[in-house]
């Protein structure tokens, strides 16, 4: 299906895992106008069999992903992508913009840029970082949140794509890191922004219905991947505490119950059963978990591939070795091949490449399937600085 731009003024308010009538914490703000059309691909839960061998006949490094009009030189890691009508943008983690004597120009916790052009994806338009319109976090703070300054401060971090609930509403999930000085973190939990914009005014709302969705007494669902089929939304979640980032959990919700917690499920792979209650993990439960990885999983993303008739998880793993790997599924809960195909060893900088994430629908080349050309980006480090690098994987 072929989405078309808007010509009316879309009026999105995603409720997050708690529902309030208050957002905890909004924001508003102008973003660029340039537009990409999208094509999405409408699937089933069961796929089957994969249609053609996991293989890649290319690999092309763009570069670097940054805004040439920017007359600041701007740092930045992690991040992930979303798409509303057809406006493509990144959200990245913590972001630094630099003066052109050297001196610092403002720092964010987060910010945002859409891409330009498809066709040259290293393109971007700054939105929340420049000389032009200041600095700030798109991800908004509560009154809380925001006090803490210097040192002391709360980090928004993503490492995957947003949940995308229709052509027009989006979710992305963040995990929140509290630091009590400038070398010592804790994690406290993850947290949903809500994606609106506004086509007539030009303008995008980000809101926070909740400070935190999951908290550290269970598994950080949304944190990792998700997948949205047949009119589910599946969540998934790494166990960094007990299984050191090999085994990945899954909760569910119907698109329509998203802001609704009392809708959500708790997948067990072990009874193969669904679960209303959240589990509150006190030890490993390999068992229970839709995939178990064969390495420790880092950061990923999880689309399917028309291409390949498969779900994909595209992955980096947490031997910082700058890989990306794949492993592909007939269904959203598996099972799971784990081969861990490589599909591509990036070139590290002065030390090692992380956050990698894959963007399927960025690469809309006329004439393809989706899936059979991927756009994946990483964050890089050099002497100076770290900053995401963009490139292009063609499947056979």
């Amino acid at each position: 299906m072929q989405l078309t731009a808007a010509t009316t003024t879309i009026l999105l308010l995603c409720a997050s895992v708690a529902s309030a009538a208050t957002p905890t914490a909004s924001i508003s703000f102008a973003v660029p106008t340039y537009t990409n059309p999208v094509t999405w691909v409408k699937t089933k839960y069961n796929m089957g069999k994969m249609s053609r061998a996991l293989s890649v006949s290319n690999r092309q490094e763009y570069g670097r992903l940054y805004d040439p009009s920017n007359d600041w030189t701007v740092y930045r890691d992690g991040g992930g992508s979303c798409t509303l009508n057809n406006r493509t943008f990144y959200v990245f983690c913590d972001t630094t913009g630099y003066k052109a004597s050297g001196a610092l120009g403002g720092f964010a916790t987060s910010s945002l840029s859409v891409v330009e052009d498809f066709s040259n994806p290293t393109l971007l338009k700054d939105a929340s970082l420049s000389s032009s319109v200041g600095y700030f976090s798109p991800i908004p703070f509560t009154t809380t949140e925001a006090s803490y300054s210097n040192s002391k401060r709360y980090a928004f971090w993503t490492y995957t794509n947003c949940v995308q609930l229709s052509e027009t509403s989006a979710a992305h999930f963040f995990n929140v890191q509290k630091y009590s000085s400038s070398s010592s973190n804790s994690y406290v939990g993850n947290t949903i922004a809500n994606y609106a914009i506004d086509t007539t005014a030009n303008k995008i709302s980000i809101t926070r219905d909740t400070k935190i969705a999951f908290n550290t007494s269970t598994y950080n669902y949304g944190g990792f991947a998700n997948l949205v089929v047949n009119g589910a939304v599946y969540l998934y979640a790494l166990d960094k505490t007990y299984s050191s980032n090999y085994d990945v959990h899954v909760a569910s919700v119907p698109v329509a119950k998203f802001g609704d917690s009392s809708y959500y499920q708790y997948w067990d792979a072990s009874t193969s059963t669904w679960s209303y209650t959240a589990p509150q993990p006190t030890a490993r439960r390999q068992s229970s978990a839709a995939i178990k990885g064969t390495e420790p999983f880092s950061s990923g993303s999880m689309y399917y591939s028309e291409y390949h008739n498969q779900y994909f998880l595209v992955f980096f793993n947490n031997w910082v070795d700058s890989t990306f790997r794949a492993i592909t599924a007939p269904t959203p809960l598996g099972p799971w091949n784990v081969t861990n195909t490589v599909i591509w060893k990036t070139t590290p900088g002065k030390s090692y490449n992380y956050g990698g994430v894959a963007h399927p629908v960025y690469d809309q080349t006329p004439g393809s399937t989706v899936g059979q050309y991927i756009d994946v980006h990483w964050s890089y480090q050099d002497t100076n600085g770290t900053y995401p690098k963009i490139g292009r994987i063609d499947f056979t």
